[in-house]
């Protein structure tokens, strides 16, 4: 592939002000595609964003005795090290509202696909502009599961690779410590893509393996994410790790459904037309600066190094890609884990673009192209997060009937009302325990690999909700008001019928507001707190 020269004739050249309007564009563009849908509804059309809010929260208000969650929980963070997205909102909550903190920190984290991308093309010697077209891959289907962690670490691995083929080709101290720094952040972000970073830290150093001087600067970031690595296993011996039941031979129908798993966000074909008219333009601009390298032969790199480092960026597009043929759907709670990996795999193609011209206007044009293709995507993503905003706006009536700290059982039997395809509104009372605190009775706690769990309930200090059914979310005919609603005061149920016959066999429990497919109920007692206190 083509790249610049090493030294002085691969610096751009032309009139400085346009490298700077470039920088501005390319920035204008990543925060709006990025920041357009978070910020176009009071509540993100993201299926599991509610739980990260909530999330956030108790790393907020943990030590709040008003909040009780020291009573519900304890932290495991070596053991399920998911911690930057929760950490950043909850600091974001010194002085922000909890769902303007969540939406603040998962728009930083989202942003880091582009970006990511832009250092891997700067460590392949090419124009770091190329990498914009990371943005195509933010609001996919991983971003409408409410996968912030999963899109962060994509673009963590990315910075990784172009760190390590900048290490291999001009070792400095200062690209050793930021390999570091991106790889403990990434091991910080999401534990499950740190291995395969490590594993191409070693694919760069065989692949340069004729340059033993560079290589050596591999050795110390391969150290520390290795003990890191070792670390975690040793400390998530504990968990539950479910064996993997892989798909062998490997699926190769997934093939035909790779759109689909990547880019099928809404009902109906507007979604596929969309990503289809920003697909084209990939490719018409894969071809343009193809013809143009093809054109100017004589700027092409001389010597051995580009081959073999855009080979490392293919060898990761190709481990991505055997994941999504072999991987099952379910792995133990978690869902949806072989689609997503299409998503890692077409992420990276950008990087393997032939280079801009080395001028300072064609980069800026490359950067307005590049705008004018995405943006649009952007926009009609926002367009469905508003519209499902005003869904919500009972939700959010509801919601004010109840206290500081409930004991809240909820139910959501009807999903329709939204574009999606997967439903925003499974978790949606989540945000009652992101504003509010108190207990909910479903919670991503319950899942092993979280950096908090529940306590035990043999511990005399615990509060905790009773265990609920894998699934239980998805599943509200199983309730079953003596097994499930001994422990709770409040009940909300999303349905389009009055659920009184849900809580009949209790006349204490009584309806207390009904918004439109919201209705919410009320069993008094002393306390809505835990035996000891009132709130």
């Amino acid at each position: 592939m083509p790249g610049g020269h090493r030294g002085s004739t691969a610096r751009v050249t032309g009139p400085a002000p346009l490298s700077w309007l470039a920088w501005v564009c390319a920035a204008v563009t990543i925060a709006y595609v990025v920041g357009a849908p978070l910020w176009a509804a009071d509540y993100p059309m993201m299926m599991d964003f509610p739980f990260h809010a909530a999330s956030s929260s108790v790393f907020r208000h943990y030590l709040d005795p008003g909040w009780h969650f020291d009573e519900q929980f304890q932290f495991q963070i070596l053991a399920a090290p998911y911690l930057t997205f929760y950490t950043l909102a909850a600091i974001f909550m010194l002085v922000l509202p909890p769902i303007v903190a969540t939406k603040l920190a998962a728009g930083m984290l989202m942003a880091l696909p582009p970006i990511g991308l832009m250092v891997l093309c700067w460590g392949l010697r090419k124009s770091p502009f190329l990498g914009l077209w990371g943005l195509v891959a933010v609001w996919g289907v991983p971003a409408h599961w409410g996968l912030v962690g999963f899109l962060a670490s994509l673009g963590l691995f990315a910075m990784v690779l172009g760190l390590a083929l900048r290490v291999v080709d001009r070792p400095t101290a200062k690209l050793q410590g930021a390999l570091v720094a991106v790889l403990i952040l990434l091991f910080f972000t999401h534990v499950y893509r740190f291995p395969f970073a490590v594993l191409m830290l070693l694919v760069v150093a065989a692949a340069m393996h004729r340059r033993v001087d560079s290589i050596q600067g591999l050795l110390i970031p391969i150290a520390v994410s290795s003990a890191l690595f070792i670390a975690w296993a040793t400390t998530s011996a504990d968990l539950s790790i479910p064996e993997i039941a892989w798909a062998w031979p490997p699926a190769w129908s997934r093939l035909s459904e790779a759109s689909a798993n990547a880019t099928d966000i809404f009902i109906g074909d507007e979604d596929s037309f969309m990503f289809r008219r920003t697909g084209l333009l990939f490719a018409v601009t894969a071809v343009a600066l193809l013809v143009i390298a093809i054109v100017r032969l004589r700027s092409w790199p001389k010597g051995g190094w580009v081959v073999p480092a855009h080979a490392v960026v293919g060898v990761a597009i190709l481990v991505f890609l055997g994941l999504y043929l072999t991987l099952p759907m379910e792995l133990g709670v978690w869902w949806y884990v072989f689609p997503r990996e299409i998503t890692a795999a077409a992420f990276l193609m950008p990087a393997l673009l032939p280079n801009l011209p080395r001028k300072s206007w064609a980069e800026l044009g490359f950067v307005v192209w590049t705008a004018v293709a995405v943006a649009p995507l952007g926009e009609f993503v926002a367009d469905a997060h508003e519209e499902f905003s005003t869904t919500t706006s009972h939700f959010r009536e509801i919601v004010r009937e109840l206290p500081k700290a409930p004991k809240l059982l909820y139910l959501v039997y009807d999903h329709d009302g939204s574009r999606a395809r997967n439903s925003p509104y499974v978790h949606l009372p989540a945000y009652v325990q992101a504003e509010r605190g108190g207990w909910l009775s479903f919670h991503f706690a319950q899942l092993e690999g979280f950096p908090f769990r529940y306590r035990d309930n043999s511990d005399p200090e615990a509060v905790v909700p009773p265990p609920t059914p894998v699934r239980w979310e998805w599943s509200p005919q199983l309730f079953q008001l003596d097994q499930h609603g001994k422990f709770f005061d409040w009940f909300l149920v999303r349905r389009l019928n009055a659920p009184d016959a849900l809580f009949a066999p209790d006349p204490s429990i009584q309806r207390v507001a009904h918004f439109e497919n919201w209705w919410l109920y009320h069993r008094p007692r002393a306390s809505t707190g835990p035996p000891r206190e009132t709130p």
